[in-house]
């Protein structure tokens, strides 16, 4: 629903943005972009803990942010004190793709974002919520792509945790929004790779083929795009006058070979040494999992998480009907993406920068 037709619309100027994930990859760059602009916008940053956020160096690059301490989905202690608000960027979110232990993703996922629907009810404002393009665009081709009017592939996704709690989150915060009049907007990217991933989480599939602890590959695909791409795209969802209900920010979709052989051309890193079919790896890291299941009460990672394995047997293209025209998204060069990934986790990542170390004195 249209920002004219809801609560919200454009964003009042003296009113400051909620930014809840703020600590993350994605609120990293949303704050760093809001920073650079001519006007930046006022923050309110929703941080677990001020003490760590004024350690991190890296904030100190976000210009004037003001923290507010708490969590999700238990917003009540917290959000009674906010002042009136001009939006919310909801990036806080648990990412885990495995069966292990499900139950505080999903509360997170789907229960904290049902306390930011109704606080963005209570402020009469958007709620743009970052989501994932998974939840839609999960194939078993790889000639098949999914645009921002594709159904749920809950037949296919369903079966994973995290896009399963995804889409348990997209439907209930859809349905609560409409109840409650609040323009909700959806913001779905696939893998987001790039400098500045302080918490080497969604870059981890290039970090461990720097390190050479991708034992194995399966013949499937991967879609992954820029975070600062997103970032940017992040603010114009926030502040167009009439914002679509979802937009897909596409990048770049191709097969795990091709990825890994970019990888590998840009840093100089074989790529994994393996080539397992599906079938294969999964009964090889399903063993792995259920015998560190039994011996140690957890899997145990020597193998990549079934779950894992199951996704990259799939094929995961996305594209979008008005993210380009409406949101000035912009997909850039595919090896500046990867280029910059590999240059910040070899200058940032304890691992990689000793080993770097290690080279020049020898």
């Amino acid at each position: 629903m249209c920002g004219d037709r809801r609560r919200g619309g454009v964003m009042e100027a003296e009113r400051p943005l909620l930014v809840t994930g703020a600590s993350g990859f994605v609120g990293r760059h949303l704050l760093e972009a809001n920073a650079g602009r001519t006007a930046p916008r006022p923050v309110l940053a929703l941080v677990r803990d001020p003490a760590e956020w004024e350690a991190a160096g890296w904030t100190r690059g976000v210009g004037d942010v003001r923290l507010v301490r708490g969590a999700l989905p238990a917003s009540e202690a917290w959000d009674a004190a906010l002042p009136p608000l001009a939006a919310i960027a909801h990036l806080a979110a648990v990412v885990r793709h495995s069966r292990h232990r499900p139950e505080d993703m999903l509360r997170t996922n789907v229960e904290g974002t049902l306390a930011m629907v109704r606080l963005a009810a209570a402020h009469r404002c958007r709620l743009v919520v970052a989501s994932t393009s998974g939840t839609v665009a999960c194939f078993r081709s790889p000639h098949e792509s999914a645009d921002e009017k594709a159904r749920y592939c809950d037949d296919v996704v369903g079966r994973w945790p995290y896009y399963a709690s995804k889409i348990e989150m997209e439907r209930r915060a859809r349905a609560l929004a409409d109840e409650l009049g609040v323009d909700l907007v959806f913001v779905r990217p696939p893998i987001l790779l790039g400098p500045g991933d302080h918490r080497f989480r969604s870059t981890g599939t290039v970090l461990k083929a720097l390190q050479r602890k991708m034992p194995i590959m399966i013949r499937g695909g991967i879609a992954y795009t820029d975070v600062r791409d997103v970032a940017q795209a992040l603010l114009a969802a926030l502040e167009r006058p009439a914002a679509q209900p979802v937009y897909h920010l596409p990048g770049h979709a191709c097969g795990i070979e091709e990825f890994f052989a970019l990888v590998e051309e840009v840093s100089g890193v074989p790529g994994p040494p393996l080539k397992l079919p599906y079938r294969p790896a999964r009964l090889l890291a399903g063993l792995v999992e259920g015998l560190g299941g039994r011996l140690l009460g957890e899997p145990p990672h020597l193998l990549p998480d079934p779950v894992l394995v199951e996704m990259a047997a799939h094929y995961w293209a996305v594209r979008s009907l008005f993210a380009e025209s409406e949101l000035g998204y912009r997909i850039r060069d595919r090896r500046e993406t990867i280029r910059d990934t590999v240059e910040w986790l070899r200058a940032n990542h304890p691992a990689l920068r000793d080993a770097a170390g290690a080279e020049l004195r020898g």
